[in-house]
């Protein structure tokens, strides 16, 4: 009997988020310690099978539509026995919460489906299989997502150029909280552009200044000046909140972080909801404000180690 697997990750944008729509860089971090499995087996229907659906694909509901789309799509152009199958979806991730969710389902179930049917996969056709679901899903895709969950190492992705990755070697950690409120990427995304659309130079301002942010991040990254990443995270975290991209059981995360002794918090992802994240400058410190967070309604929390990908290539 015939079997396909794919995985991939999650990631979090440190820096940058809505304004590399607009042509300025972000930087995201790969979150390898929460991984997407997905596996295809031959079977007499097909049907997918996961935390948020069980039933047959051609039923999925509009909530996925990116998966549906995607699926249709790989089975279009590589079935070409007309096989039957089915799919589990394994993922650590909350849906709809900033960690790019449907990008890494998306790079896991290509791949899954490329292994299923046993055609060879590139990067670049892989890239392209995830944006288009990634369109779908939230309307205009940066890219942003689709490239950090198929990376092992941090990158600074800029739109129609070429990514950069790299490495950094500091002492923080990053505390990474859920909201328990699901993200509304694709409708912030239409919003800040109808706010651009009605005050250019205002909102262009706003979105300048968030591509100064990340400048500003890789460098205090690559020096290991948390105080500063710190002030450029609660710098970013107010423009994010002037594009109306806050709400304020968030607002409420973050004062409880900061006050509990992060260098900074901020929103991470499309906003009014999701996930933030807090630096700590150890990992005592990353615990007491991970407690903090969960006293004011966190519902999910994660610690991470910024550097640890400073040994990868």
């Amino acid at each position: 009997m015939r079997n396909g697997i794919g995985k991939s990750h999650g990631k979090m944008i440190m820096m940058g988020e809505h304004a590399v729509v607009y042509n300025y860089p972000a930087i995201a971090l790969p979150l390898v310690s929460i991984p997407v499995i997905i596996r295809v087996k031959e079977n007499s229907d097909k049907v997918l099978s996961s935390n948020y659906f069980v039933g047959k694909i051609s039923e999925l509901p509009e909530s996925l539509s990116g998966v549906k789309y995607l699926i249709s799509l790989l089975d279009d152009d590589l079935n070409k026995e007309q096989l039957n199958y089915a799919m589990s979806i394994d993922s650590g991730l909350p849906i709809e919460r900033g960690l790019g969710s449907s990008a890494a389902i998306g790079a896991a179930i290509t791949r899954a489906m490329f292994d299923f049917f046993d055609v060879e996969l590139d990067n670049e056709t892989l890239l392209d299989y995830i944006n288009k679901s990634e369109t779908v899903t939230h309307g205009k895709a940066s890219g942003l997502d689709a490239r950090t969950v198929i990376s092992d190492s941090p990158i600074k992705f800029t739109k129609d150029k070429q990514v950069e990755h790299f490495t950094f070697n500091s002492d923080g950690f990053i505390v990474i909280a859920d909201s328990g409120i699901k993200g509304k990427t694709k409708q912030t995304v239409s919003d800040v552009r109808s706010m651009y659309d009605n005050d250019p130079i205002a909102i262009g301002n706003k979105l300048e200044q968030l591509g100064k942010c990340t400048d500003s991040t890789i460098k205090a990254l690559q020096t290991n000046n948390l105080k500063s990443l710190g002030q450029t995270f609660n710098h970013a975290n107010d423009i994010l909140t002037d594009l109306n991209l806050s709400v304020p059981k968030v607002d409420l995360m973050i004062n409880a972080a900061n006050n509990a002794g992060a260098l900074g918090s901020k929103i991470t992802g499309g906003g009014r909801g999701g996930c933030i994240i807090c630096l700590a400058r150890n990992l005592t410190s990353a615990q007491m404000i991970q407690k903090a967070l969960i006293k004011n309604q966190a519902e999910q929390t994660w610690i991470q180690p910024l550097s640890i990908y400073e040994n990868e290539d």
